[in-house]
Formats: C-alpha cells, structure tokens, sequence
C-alpha cells in the first residue's frame, strides 16, 4: 500500500549509532501523540512491528532504536483509534444502500429527495428508506398524504432517524392492512388523524406492522451493508464499536465479514433479550465465554430497551408529559421484570447494554442493576446505559457508586429542531435545560464513554466531541447553546472515546491507549486538536486510520503525496 507524504530509508541514518537498530514496518516521527498513558501523555513517535507498537517517545529515541519505513507526520495529531460505543452499523449500512434520507435541511429538501428516490426504481418495487429528522413535521408526525403526492400506486416505507418511528404512504399502510379499526399494537403507538384514521407515521412496535410486509433483505444485502458501514467507520478513525442492536441476520453478516478478511475493527455484539427469564447465554446467540483478548468480534452482551423516545412521547418520565396527554411515557418491560432479567445475565458473566431515554428509564435500569450486584455481588461486567437525555441529578452519584458507564451521544447535546420545537413543548425549559447532563456526571465520579448512534445521527466522532465541548451546533447552523454548565474538556472526550472506551470493550489491555505491546490501532488527524479553538475541533479531517499496524484508511487528497 502506497505511503504519502515523505517515505524514507532511515537506515543509512542508523549505521554506526551503537546497537543495531530494530527493524520496524512503519514509524510515525514528527507527531503530536496523545497517548492516554498517563506515564508518558505525549510523544513525537511510535513505531510499529508486527501489528502492535513497538516503541513511543522522541523521534530521536525511536528513529535510534528502529528503522524501517518512515511516515513524517509534520506536527499532524495520533491518537489512539476512536472506540463508537454505541452504533448500529448493519442498519447504517442498510439506510446507504436505500433512500437515504439523512441531512435534509426542510420538509421540502426531503420529500424532493424522496422523490428522487421513486424515480430511480422500476415499477412495483416498494420505496424503502430511512433517516428523515422528525423535527421537521409538526408533533414529529408527517403524513401519510405527502408520500401518497409522490407515489400513491408505489408502497413507501421510512424509518425516522431516531429509529423509534416510521413513516409510511397509503399504500405501505394497506398492504399492513393498518386501518381505523386497528388496535395500537403493545408497546407501540398507530398515530391517527382527528377521526381516528392512521395519519402514516407509526411509533415503536407499531412500525413492525409494515417491516413484516416489507420485500425482507438478503444475506448478500446485510454482508455488504456490514461492509460499507466498517470501511465508513475506518474513514473517521473509528476501530473499535459496540453494535447496539445485533440480530441473528445481523450476526451471520458480521461473520461472512470477519471470514472474508474485510473486518477492520473490534467489535462487540450487544444482542436484544426479549425471551423469558428462563433464558441462558448458550441458548442465543450471546455468548459470555466470548470475552476474551485479542478477539475481533465478540458476542457477550445484551442489550435491554427500557423505554422509548421523548419524541413520541414514549420515554419513561418521572413526571408526565405537558399538553393534552399528559402521560409519563412507558416501559418497555415492568421494572420487576426488568430488575430480574438483568439479575440472571449478571450472574452469567453477560454485559447488559440499556437504552434509556427518560429520567425514569435511568432510574429503573440504576436500581436493576443495584439489584444484581445486591443478590450475585460485584462482577467485572461493566454494564452501561446508553443515551441518558434525562437524569434526575438524585442518580447521578449512583453511576459511579454502582460501577455503571454513563454512554453519552454527544453530538445530540445541543438546541436542535428536536430540543426546541419537539422536546421543549412536552418538557418545559428545567428538564430541557437538564438534558445530557455529561459535565453533571463525569463531577460526580462517572466514567464516560462515547458513542453516535449512527445511522441517528453522524459517526463522525469530531463534531461530537466539538459540541460536548461547546453545548452548541458543530455545524454552525443552529444558534443556541443547551447548558453550558454541563460542557465538559477536550481530554474528558478524548478518553471516552479511546481509552474509556476500550475499557467498557473489556480490552483495555489491548487497544485504547498508546504504549508498547499494544494493538497498533491508531487515527492520525490533520491537526493538533489542543492547539485549536473548541469551535473549530468539529472540521478536523482525519488524515489516515491504523488497524493492528496496517492502513485501513488513507485521505485520498494525500495519495501519491
């Protein structure tokens, strides 16, 4: 594989110096390394033999000590590579290969693209697509109407980006045989007009309705969409994800990937538990005798939905919802069920994953896993809830005391259409004002990590990290910051998404930190992010990704360089 930049033969240069140099396949000289070895914070160089790192420190130290092929990074940033711990690639991949339909600036950008989308398929076929921002429909709940102007003889079927709701045409909606009389199916909602008839956008489980009638994906479909979405992950320095949400369809593309030779990462399967509490690890498909060094992919969590989404007014709240429902929102499973189900995956060494959204979600999920550890005692499973929107700040002390990673998507942590226009209107300004409560956390003894939600939101780990520095919008085109008080330092993301990350991976003696014997898994940035202001850390473009010593990714402007 080509090298940009100055590639050197550095053993003239190390004749005659004393002991003879050690050979290297690559060294990066010339550097700003972050290493999060609190030994040795920062260095100039690392070399690389065999997969792993050889040597870290100046550049004289370690172009004495090795020689091989040089890399002059001309004060760009190594950091180790980035850990996405809560993602869904498969599905990521999926919405690429479909109607895209993420980053639409208004209603009318995104019907046009739908539109887009129906002329480019044969007759017949169903319209099939994903990612459109809630926000930008009243009460998140566009019509079925608008899909019905573009195609009303073509089924159209559209996961929102939240993944907690979808949209579909007249057509989609018959075919489900979904109707006035349709009952809203457990725990889902079928969202209807003033006269009872479904308006075309349906929440949680109701959206299964239509998927069962969708044309189903092939297996060559899932392996190629797996594929897409890790060389997307390399493209933006990431070698270590957590899947949030891993099917058996799923689990076989990841397999035909890693058989392939095409998987360029670490990856832990958190597999949905929905079966009976009679349920075993051997049973399914996790798997608690996966935790071991040095695997690529790794089957030995669960994860457990708690509640929904405030969105569709489906996250478990501690106080109700304002306006006309006035709900608190639900749970998935009853907190006793919940509390028992984690209770027997503890005591099987298995890694529970919980999505919570809402206040009273984090609290149920805190208490069940406080329940487990009370009956099995303390383990090393470091269970951790992702999202966390809402906290009452009674919690917050609980994460550290009970050993639970608070998994933050940062890059949500700022005044968007869905705060302003969705959430404000339901909550009112204290509990918006409380949402993300990252700083409010890592003060009261948290360990943080770090994750996208992709396809949610951008896998793209900078403008994350720029906005849990800011609290406002990485892109610049929404003005507005959501609690500067909960702003936390670039070294708090830094290590969630590395160091912090590789711990909650259980391969902390792996990858995640820059130090000899390590995986040589690092991300190499154009710029110093230290030596920049916050507002500008988002921009930053990954020059090239490492993956146990080889590049995985490589900027094409700098080819031939």
């Amino acid at each position: 594989m080509r090298i940009p930049l100055a590639l050197l033969a550095v053993a003239a240069l190390l004749s005659g110096c004393g002991q003879a140099p050690q050979p290297a396949d690559l060294i990066l000289s010339a550097g700003r390394v972050y290493t999060m070895d609190e030994a040795m914070p920062w260095a100039e160089a690392v070399a690389i033999r065999g997969g792993r790192i050889a040597a870290v420190g100046s550049d004289a130290e370690v172009l004495d000590r090795f020689r091989g092929q040089v890399f002059e990074l001309g004060g760009r940033m190594v950091l180790p590579g980035f850990h996405d711990a809560h993602v869904h690639p498969t599905f990521g991949g999926i919405q690429l290969m479909q109607c895209d339909l993420s980053g639409s600036a208004d209603a009318a950008t995104l019907l046009a693209q739908v539109a887009q989308c129906d002329a480019a398929l044969p007759e017949g076929e169903w319209l099939v697509g994903g990612g459109w921002d809630l926000s930008l429909f009243a009460d998140a709940n566009p019509s079925k109407d608008l899909l019905d102007a573009v195609n009303a003889d073509r089924p159209i079927f559209l996961r929102g980006s939240d993944g907690h709701s979808s949209w579909a045409n007249s057509k989609a909606l018959d075919l489900a045989g979904i109707e006035a009389e349709t009952p809203n199916p457990l725990n889902g909602i079928i969202e209807r007009d003033a006269n009872g008839v479904p308006s075309g956008t349906l929440r949680e489980s109701a959206q299964g309705l239509v998927e069962a009638v969708v044309p189903p994906l092939t297996d060559a479909d899932r392996l190629e969409a797996t594929r897409q979405a890790v060389a997307l992950a390399n493209q933006f320095g990431i070698t270590s994800m957590i899947d949030a949400a891993t099917s058996a369809d799923e689990w076989a593309a990841w397999q035909g990937l890693e058989a392939a030779g095409g998987l360029t990462a670490r990856v832990v399967l958190s597999v949905p538990v929905s079966s009976p509490l009679t349920w075993t690890p051997s049973e399914g498909l996790i798997r608690a005798e996966d935790r071991n060094r040095g695997k690529r992919l790794r089957r030995d969590a669960a994860k457990l939905f708690v509640d929904g989404v405030l969105e569709g007014e489906t996250a478990a709240l501690l106080e109700p919802y304002l306006g006309e429902g006035g709900g608190s929102g639900m749970l998935i499973l009853p907190a006793d069920e919940l509390a028992a189900r984690v209770l027997a995956l503890d005591a099987q060494g298995v890694q529970a994953h919980f999505h919570a959204i809402g206040d009273r979600a984090v609290r149920v999920a805190l208490d069940a896993v406080e329940q487990a550890i009370e009956h099995n005692g303390p383990s090393d499973n470091r269970h951790h809830i992702s999202h966390l929107q809402l906290i009452d700040p009674a919690d917050y002390p609980r994460f550290a005391a009970l050993g639970v990673t608070a998994n933050f998507q940062a890059l949500w942590a700022y005044p968007d259409g869905y705060v302003t226009d969705i959430n404000l209107p339901a909550l009112g300004p204290e509990r918006v004002e409380g949402m993300y409560p990252i700083g409010s956390l890592e003060r009261a003894g948290a360990r943080i990590v770090a994750g996208s939600d992709w396809s949610v939101s951008s896998l793209n780990p900078l403008p994350a990290i720029e906005t849990a520095l800011t609290r406002q919008d990485a892109s610049g085109e929404v003005e507005g910051v959501l609690n500067a008080d909960e702003a936390v330092s670039l070294d708090t993301m830094l290590r969630a998404y590395t160091a912090n990350g590789a711990w909650l991976m259980h391969q902390e003696d792996e990858t995640g930190v820059i130090k000899p014997g390590m995986a040589a898994d690092l991300v190499v940035l154009e710029k110093d992010l230290f030596d920049m202001a916050a507002e500008e850390v988002g921009e930053v473009a990954v020059t090239m990704t490492l993956f146990e010593g080889q590049i995985v990714y490589q900027r094409p402007s700098e080819l031939g360089q």
